[in-house]
């Protein structure tokens, strides 16, 4: 499966299901905005311009704004980003060779992943800072999918004979996310984004603290 079809299942997800025409668009135009301006920065107002549907349409189908915005996460996290995950699972399984080979994979893999699935990821990661039950959601899609990762990293890691021996595993798989995230987040919502060679100079840099940091 191709990564980069995460938000286009969700976009099938919605068009296949037995849902009414007007829901189906309210649902879209809101996936595209929430990803754009984020979910407070959106209006009932423009998800209706945008939809081609009216505001009691919206109500129609959604009680509030929030509603609306845990409609889209659900499926998200319940039905479509597992299977993601399972293949990302298995790519690293495949993987071999030192630690450079392994940190620079998921520092490419994951930052693409997040580039790719851009519509997607800007909406998640924006409202697990602010939204209890986005978090929650996303919590629990960690804790079943998450630990079985980490311990394929870890064992991979580990194996290189590389890692140093003070350094817990938790801590490694932190500072790989944070800077992937931090440096997505900064390269596709705050700033203009940079070219290609601009991202590939920045990512090395990534995965250089990321090795100094770990490796004996």
């Amino acid at each position: 499966m191709a990564e980069q079809e995460l938000s286009q299942d969700f976009k099938k997800w919605v068009g296949q299901s037995d849902m009414p025409t007007g829901k189906k668009k309210v649902v879209l135009a809101a996936l595209e905005l929430f990803s754009k301006k984020g979910f407070d920065g959106t209006s009932t107002q423009e998800i209706a311009k945008t939809s081609g549907m009216s505001q009691a349409t919206i109500f129609k189908y959604f009680k509030t704004k929030e509603d609306l915005l845990e409609f889209i996460i659900t499926p998200l996290m319940k039905n479509i980003f597992p299977v993601y995950v399972n293949d990302f699972q298995k790519e690293l399984v495949a993987k071999k060779g030192n630690i450079e080979d392994l940190i620079h994979f998921v520092v490419q893999n994951r930052y693409h992943f997040l580039v790719d699935n851009r519509e997607v990821a800007l909406i998640v990661l924006s409202e697990i800072l602010t939204k209890d039950k986005v978090r929650d959601k996303f919590v629990e899609l960690v804790e079943k999918r998450g630990s079985d990762i980490i311990q394929v990293f870890v064992k991979m890691a580990h194996e290189t004979g590389q890692i140093r021996a003070d350094i817990k595993p938790e801590t490694i798989i932190r500072m790989v996310i944070s800077q992937i995230l931090f440096y997505f987040v900064q390269n596709n919502k705050v700033m203009a984004p940079k070219s290609a060679e601009e991202t590939k100079q920045d990512l090395a840099e990534i995965e250089k603290v990321v090795i100094s940091a770990i490796k004996k």
